[in-house]
């Protein structure tokens, strides 16, 4: 007796994902992460600013503090203990240059400005609704706190 030969099955069924099933979850990952970087990148940005608080409020207490003990204010970062790099004064996290100048009186001897702007080429250059942190002795913010939520 002759045997004879199954017929092999055609419709065999496959595991696994089809391209067209992979490009579709590429995709939408694709739409989602342009959604969700601009507004990580601003929350980013949001955080980085506490940096620039922080520079600010402690250079305008070094300041007080060497007025206290010398009767003038001074320019020079490096007397207040900032952190300084070749004249520039920074920010703890370098987002920030700080820089510090004659105020209200146009003297430096009896007020100072503290002005803090992002540092070149960092992430903070972005920063279109707080592009500078400023203080003087007599204690204006700018941008005013009372509008912004920059301080």
């Amino acid at each position: 007796m002759k045997s004879t030969p199954r017929p092999i099955s055609i419709c065999r069924r496959s595991s696994g994902f089809s391209l067209i099933e992979i490009m579709v979850v590429i995709a939408i990952i694709g739409i989602l992460a342009m959604i969700a970087y601009p507004s990580y990148m601003q929350s980013v940005r949001s955080s980085n600013r506490s940096d620039a608080q922080t520079a600010v409020l402690t250079t305008a207490n070094s300041l007080e503090r060497f007025f206290a003990t010398n009767g003038t204010y001074t320019i020079n970062l490096g007397q207040l203990g900032l952190i300084v790099d070749g004249g520039i004064g920074y920010s703890e996290n370098r987002h920030y240059t700080v820089v510090v100048a004659a105020g209200p009186s146009g003297n430096i001897a009896t007020s100072y400005t503290i002005v803090a702007v992002p540092a070149a080429g960092d992430i903070q250059t972005g920063d279109i609704d707080c592009p500078q942190f400023l203080l003087d002795s007599l204690g204006l913010r700018v941008p005013d706190p009372a509008v912004s939520r920059c301080w």
